[in-house]
Parts: structure tokens; C-alpha cells; sequence
């Protein structure tokens, strides 16, 4: 997924599990970065969309996003292999 510094608008992630009665934790972060916390919340369990809103903050460069979830009791991590990727690119002014 690719966004631009300054937006605020709504990016969604999917876990390929129903997220009925789960929690979730979303989380970014550069090769050489500490991880950063994105607030996220459960938009649609069946579908297991988790959204979080860009508030414009997010320093430009691209970061490793991992959604951990507990249903149960049970951590499960999506993707299960590898990361999704949010690249924040320089806006033009």
C-alpha cells in the first residue's frame, strides 16, 4: 500500500481469519526503526478489515506492518508469512 505524507484518510488491512470476539494490534515499522503502535479497530469481523485512520504523521519511508490478533486466547499474526508493506512517500509540495 502506497500513501502520501500529510493524508488523513482510512487504510484498511485484512487477516485471513474471522475476527469475531478478537482484539487486534497493529504495527509498523522501518528496517532500522523502533516499532510504532498504529491505533487501529475491527471493521468488519467476518471479513477479518481492520482499519486505521492516517492522521499525517507518519515520517515518509516505507515500514513493515504486521496485525497481531488474540482470539481466545490464542496470538495469531497476519500475514502468517512475511509483512504487508506501507510505503509513506514524499508529497510533491
Amino acid at each position: 500500500m502506497i500513501v502520501k505524507e500529510n493524508d488523513t484518510h482510512p487504510v484498511e488491512f485484512k487477516a485471513n481469519a474471522d475476527l469475531t470476539g478478537a482484539t487486534v494490534r497493529l504495527t509498523a515499522r522501518t528496517r532500522t526503526g523502533e516499532p510504532i503502535d498504529l491505533p487501529c479497530s475491527i471493521v468488519d469481523a467476518g471479513e477479518g478489515l481492520v482499519q486505521h485512520v492516517l492522521t499525517g504523521e507518519l515520517p515518509v519511508g516505507t515500514y513493515r506492518v504486521e496485525l497481531e490478533t488474540t482470539i481466545s486466547g490464542a496470538v495469531v499474526t497476519f500475514p502468517n508469512k512475511g509483512y504487508a508493506t506501507l510505503t509513506v512517500d514524499r508529497d510533491l509540495d
